[in-house]
């Protein structure tokens, strides 16, 4: 017996984002954004380590 590894076709609307997933990818993309956020300003260097 032979088994072919064909996979299944990838549909059409599968490769379109929706427009909530462009929503969230906004809010995602734009979270760093913010100048008066706590630490806004501060490096990785800058922030206590707390272990």
């Amino acid at each position: 017996m032979e088994q072919q590894n064909i996979p299944p076709a990838t549909p059409k609307d599968a490769t379109k984002a929706t427009a909530e997933q462009r929503e969230l990818q906004d809010e995602l993309d734009r979270k760093d954004e913010d100048p008066g956020a706590p630490g806004g300003q501060q490096t990785h260097r800058q922030i206590s380590d707390e272990t």
